[in-house]
């Protein structure tokens, strides 16, 4: 599943959205590309549940396409 947060900007950014994925999915392997503002993850959980954990970390995510 692929993600674009536009409110993303920094590394802590993406570490907090990584924390908040892997708090969701121990297992959900996460690539983020903070220049393009792109979280790419490989996760079982729903794309659902995987926006929301995005959102409780203060984000605001819309799903890109694969």
């Amino acid at each position: 599943m692929k993600f674009e947060v536009k409110d993303m900007s920094c590394g802590g950014c993406a570490n907090a959205i990584t924390q908040a994925i892997t708090q969701e999915d121990a297992a959900a392997k996460v690539a983020i590309d903070v220049a393009s503002k792109v979280v790419e993850v490989q996760s079982t959980a729903s794309q659902q549940r995987l926006m929301a954990a995005i959102e409780t970390a203060g984000f605001h995510p819309t799903v890109l396409s694969s």
